[in-house]
């Protein structure tokens, strides 16, 4: 497979509060991607959360409020960019936006919904990112640390291009 880039922006141009723990730190934990390469980026409940990357959403759940527990909580969304060699996992959500589901292009910048605060937990979007190397569905799932560029991003309007090198090394940052 030959590398990709990809444009990235903060999922927030505005109303980031601070990084709460990054890929492989304290709950983020193996054995699903999703979970151990989060990043907790904090923000006031209510703030909007924007797509960081063009992309097509591949599984939704809704929020509902009466299934919110100390780890999930909000509505979740999968989505994988055009190419389907990378991919995002956004939750603890609410206020999704009518028209997004399965199927739904988004582009990098449009509202995913807002930050949802659930039973005293510090109020923060977990975001997730995976290359698939060889390509989905049957490629191979590799998780992707982009926690410093994300603090670093955040509150601005700043595009970063980041690729994808499909060897299973590290993507590059600004390439």
């Amino acid at each position: 497979m030959s590398a990709f880039t990809i444009d990235m922006s903060n999922p927030f141009p505005s109303g980031f509060t601070a990084g709460l723990g990054g890929p492989g730190t304290g709950g983020h934990q193996s054995p699903h991607w999703y979970i151990q390469y989060g990043m907790d980026l904090g923000a006031p409940a209510g703030t909007q959360v924007h797509a960081a990357f063009d992309a097509h959403i591949t599984k939704y759940s809704p929020h509902d409020p009466a299934t919110d527990s100390g780890k999930v909580y909000g509505a979740q969304l999968f989505m994988r960019s055009p190419n389907d060699e990378m991919g995002g996992f956004y939750t603890h959500l609410t206020n999704v936006p009518g028209g997004l589901g399965v199927g739904t292009q988004v582009s990098r910048g449009d509202v995913l919904g807002q930050v949802h605060e659930f039973a005293g937990i510090d109020p923060h979007l977990h975001l997730a990112l995976v290359e698939i190397i060889g390509g989905a569905p049957s490629g191979t799932y590799q998780g992707v640390d982009l926690y410093r560029m994300f603090l670093d991003t955040a509150d601005s309007g700043t595009v970063t291009p980041v690729t994808f090198n499909q060897d299973g090394s590290p993507p590059t940052i600004g390439a």
